[in-house]
């Protein structure tokens, strides 16, 4: 896992390293070496999430001896008949050989092309709302015997708990950011569906660049949850100020400018309450908030950073908050048509304004980028759909 700074609210100019806190995928990992010991046939071992509200299985964190890792693969439970079955059952499936028992899926096809041919599954409830599901695999065929199976129940027990305990922990960060989000929503009519269309921009980009720069499934996750939080700190911000309808002056501007530091501040306070200090997840959300108004020629806010200096999140948000300005109406402007939105991106990047690999990474995404914009519009915008 690729690690990224964390930017320091006190010194305009200071970017520290701090690795952060171990999350689930270390772990993992860490609980992986200890299966070895005990049940040595287990090659992998993979948690894949439940998305309630859309019906998805995605991969969330997996430990294996190799670096044949699927990044970001995604489902529909509904498409995998026989891990509805197991939801329902809520037994544990053991298979001993995959190329002969389990039907053809793209999760089937990834084992088999990483050459696991037995495996072992359980599905991880919350109570009745089915969690995920984890899974053991081998690449030896009939690799899991009886005792086996029975000495993986301790650790699908530990791992089912810590997997949970990061689960509930990520509902509180949403019930908190719901509650800030609101906040600035309430006070800001231009925002519209402004949040969920970031969130999506960025997953796009993420999803895109994961290969090239190390990204886990967690990083993904946490970026398009808490890019709706960029601009946070607008709740400090004067309604005068805020809601003008025109242009800002140049003392309104800089007091605009002002809602970087506030969001650090409230990002701060929530990472405080949730004891998340110095985790992956505060990394995430304050290099959002802090570094999405800074620009790769030293000439953004606050810190005036170049893009090395950026963190990634902070150069993929920055990338989407700009591309939905231009690409939907503001008090002082009418929306521009993507052809000309595509042409500026790419001219800010190549003045190193925005990063050129984030910019082309939206921009490649041209069904992706049309799919949202229809489903996200602003009601104003989607009268004209009507």
């Amino acid at each position: 896992m690729k690690l990224y700074p964390i930017l320091s609210a006190l010194s305009p100019h200071d970017v520290v390293e701090a690795p952060p806190r171990e999350g689930l995928a270390s772990q993992l990992e860490m609980i992986h070496r200890l299966v070895s010991t005990r049940v040595a046939v287990v090659d992998r071992i993979a948690v894949v999430a439940h998305d309630v509200q859309t019906g998805l299985l995605k991969t969330l964190v997996s430990s294996s001896h190799d670096d044949g890792r699927p990044l970001h693969h995604e489902v529909a439970l509904a498409d995998v008949p026989t891990l509805s079955e197991l939801a329902r059952q809520r037994g544990t499936r053991v298979i001993h050989d995959i190329a002969r028992d389990l039907q053809s899926s793209s999760h089937s096809t990834w084992l088999k092309l990483h050459h696991y041919q037995s495996s072992v599954t359980t599905p991880i409830y919350q109570g009745n709302e089915l969690a995920g599901f984890l899974f053991y695999d081998a690449k030896q065929l009939h690799a899991f015997t009886d005792a086996d199976v029975e000495k993986l129940v301790e650790f699908t027990d530990l791992i089912a708990h810590l997997f949970l305990t990061q689960r509930r922990l990520a509902r509180g960060i949403v019930s908190a950011i719901q509650v800030a989000v609101d906040m600035a929503r309430s006070r800001d009519f231009e925002t519209g569906q402004h949040l969920e269309r970031i969130a999506y921009y960025s997953r796009i980009m993420a999803h895109a660049l994961a290969q090239s720069h190390g990204l886990s499934d967690e990083y993904i996750e946490y970026l398009e949850l808490f890019s709706p939080l960029h601009d946070i700190g607008k709740v400090g911000i004067p309604d005068h100020i805020l809601l003008k309808p025109g242009r800002l002056d140049a003392e309104e501007y800089e007091i605009m400018k002002r809602h970087v530091p506030m969001g650090e501040s409230i990002i701060r306070r929530i990472s405080q309450d949730l004891g998340l200090v110095g985790s992956l997840q505060e990394q995430v959300m304050r290099n959002i908030v802090a570094t999405h108004h800074e620009r790769g020629d030293g000439s953004g806010y606050p810190r005036g950073l170049t893009m090395d200096q950026i963190p990634l999140e902070g150069r993929i948000v920055a990338v989407a908050d700009v591309y939905d300005a231009l690409s939907n109406r503001r008090a002082y402007k009418d929306s521009w048509n993507d052809d000309a939105v595509c042409t500026e991106l790419r001219a800010e990047a190549a003045k190193g304004l925005l990063d050129k690999t984030c910019v082309e990474a939206l921009l490649a995404a041209t069904d992706e980028r049309a799919s949202i914009k229809l489903r996200f519009a602003d009601a104003r915008v989607a009268d004209d759909y009507a």
